[in-house]
């Protein structure tokens, strides 16, 4: 089994990906960290050195890499979706989930965070929320595609794990 967990920054991806994959018995996977693990250097650093371009294709090397395995629950990072064939890639692998969340809420988890978010960085509340707002709704016709969508704010491990095990 194969499943992807996609949304926007904050949307609880990472953590879910954790509980899932221990509640499914398979391995946990954040895309973002076996990037970093590969490139030897932190996602900022592969910006300034390679650009969002240079950056995003190293993240298609890596999901490639790791759709080409089985059994894990994968959080992906916000963006992944959005670029070059990824979402469909993922839809063919194996199962994904949109962890969908407001603006509000996902501005409340960054403030509360103390994960840098280099995008938000100094931003006042208004504008984080616009910014959020913004990027959510360019995104939102990736993260539709998803094959399930589920309320983020108030995610249900146990209800996440029974969808899953259903499909394909």
């Amino acid at each position: 089994m194969k499943v992807f967990l996609i949304g926007y920054m904050a949307s609880g991806k990472s953590t879910a990906a954790k509980k899932l994959a221990k509640n499914l018995g398979v391995e946990s996977v954040d895309l973002d960290a076996e990037i970093v693990k590969t490139a030897g250097m932190s996602i900022p650093e592969i910006f300034k050195a390679k650009g969002e371009k240079g950056f995003r294709k190293l993240e298609q090397t890596e999901l490639r890499k790791w759709i080409g395995k089985d059994n894990f629950v994968m959080a992906t990072g916000g963006g992944t979706p959005c670029f070059f064939e990824s979402m469909d890639e993922m839809d063919a692998a194996g199962v994904t989930v949109y962890l969908q969340m407001t603006p509000k809420a996902v501005v409340d988890r960054v403030q509360e965070s103390k994960q840098e978010r280099p995008i938000l960085k100094g931003l006042t509340n208004e504008k984080m929320l616009d910014k959020v707002t913004f990027q959510l709704k360019k995104r939102e016709s990736f993260y539709s595609r998803a094959q399930w969508t589920i309320n983020g704010v108030n995610l249900d491990i146990e209800e996440l794990a029974g969808m899953v095990s259903h499909s394909k």
